[in-house]
């Protein structure tokens, strides 16, 4: 199927049925009617409770689906979902946007030793935070962003705890844009698929040290054939120093405790939805359609969920 056909396809069905409605017979009428007032509602009915309601027959419902495009009952409610749903999201940012900035709260006075313990962890955090906000640098984001939307295939590498764990939310976000990416979080794996790479594919390595000479040793095979390496970890660290771009994330230098697992844990994430919305701005009304697509599926289980990101 061309591209030019996938738009159709993926065209809204409310506004179609609406410019339709002054060719239609009068039992098509009726059941555009009923779509265009209650879209939510008529998702959630069947063929013989939308024939019943209306006084039409059920063939007269399948031929109203064809009509306005659809393969049949299930494609035209799919479709409609798909729409309330992306409606929704649209709704939700308007009003994030015109909602005014919270106010800072004022300091509270200690509540003891739990709090004090919450307050040092939080600022960890935020401090890792903004660390790796001030030291990201854009242009390398946005060549790591393009290499990847452009590539055939797209290997994910992380090794070890919550390496391994973010790697997996790295292809989270890339499979919903229609992104061929794969994840491996074992060392024999990870050698045996960089050494099928090619010209054209990136190999994406996530490491807190990037130091583990399992990544390592994948990175030299992957660069061997030709693959573009990018890098999510520390810039100074081996992995950091030999990837062809590497996006910079620095251990905590201080205030890391024994029992705290250290806050780079938040920085990479943000790094890592960073280049996921790169990727998408990238790809373009492709990612806008998969997302649309990949939301609607979701919708179509439990329903549509006000404040809910079309990307999740």
């Amino acid at each position: 199927m061309s591209q030019s056909e996938n738009a159709v396809d993926d065209g809204d069905i409310l506004p179609r049925i609406e410019a339709m409605m002054e060719a239609m017979t009068r039992s098509d009428l009726k059941i555009a009617k009923l779509i265009l007032k209650s879209p939510h509602e008529f998702v959630r009915a069947s063929v013989k409770s939308v024939a019943t309601d209306l006084g039409v027959s059920e063939p007269t419902v399948l031929r109203f689906c064809r009509t306005v495009g659809c393969e049949g009952f299930k494609d035209l409610k799919f479709r409609l979902i798909q729409e309330l749903a992306h409606a929704q999201a649209v709704t939700d940012q308007r009003e994030r946007a015109a909602r005014p900035a919270p106010a800072r709260a004022e300091p509270q006075a200690p509540l003891g030793a739990d709090a004090a313990v919450a307050d040092r962890l939080f600022d960890t955090i935020i401090d890792a935070l903004g660390r790796t906000r001030e030291t990201l640098n854009e242009k390398d984001l946005q060549v790591a962003a393009l290499a990847i939307a452009k590539a055939a295939r797209v290997v994910i590498y992380g090794i070890g705890g919550s390496s391994a764990a973010l790697a997996s939310e790295i292809h989270n976000r890339l499979f919903r844009l229609d992104v061929p990416a794969m994840v491996f979080t074992d060392g024999y794996a990870q050698r045996m698929s960089a050494a099928i790479l090619s010209p054209g594919d990136v190999a994406l390595f996530l490491s807190s040290t990037g130091r583990p000479r399992e990544l390592q040793e994948s990175m030299e095979l992957a660069k061997h054939y030709k693959a573009t390496c990018i890098a999510i970890t520390d810039a100074d660290s081996p992995l950091g120093r030999d990837a062809d771009v590497c996006l910079h994330v620095g251990l905590s230098p201080s205030g890391v405790e024994e029992f705290q697992p250290n806050p780079m844990r938040f920085a990479q994430l943000f790094v890592i939805d960073r280049l996921a919305y790169a990727v998408a701005v990238s790809l373009g009304e492709r990612a806008h359609q998969m997302l649309r697509r990949a939301r609607g599926s979701v919708a179509w289980l439990h329903g549509i969920a006000p404040q809910q990101p079309i990307g999740d």
